[in-house]
């Protein structure tokens, strides 16, 4: 798996989590009748927003701060990638 493949994956796992987040915060999806119900719901509401902020750690371990200058620029087996990070371009 490429770093470029990784970091799509990473990024479509983000997405998810992003969305289940949202429906964490629609209205009326806590019933405050059980407090079991709102705790449960609180605990994943941690759990997802933990996830993410884990996720986002891995993504930016994978994407480098490099500029990609043009004198670390090289072709290998015809995809054009940085020398610098080892990044495809």
């Amino acid at each position: 798996m490429t770093v470029k493949k990784a970091i799509e994956i990473l990024d479509w796992i983000l997405n998810n989590k992003a969305k289940t987040i949202e429906e964490f915060y629609k209205p009326n999806i806590i019933d405050s009748k059980y407090d079991l119900s709102e705790n449960l719901y609180r605990t994943l509401l941690e759990i997802a927003k933990t996830d993410v902020y884990n996720l986002e750690v891995v993504k930016k371990q994978l994407v480098p701060d490099c500029k990609h200058p043009s004198e670390m620029h090289d072709v290998c087996e015809g995809q054009k990638y940085c020398m610098n990070c080892n990044m495809d371009l």
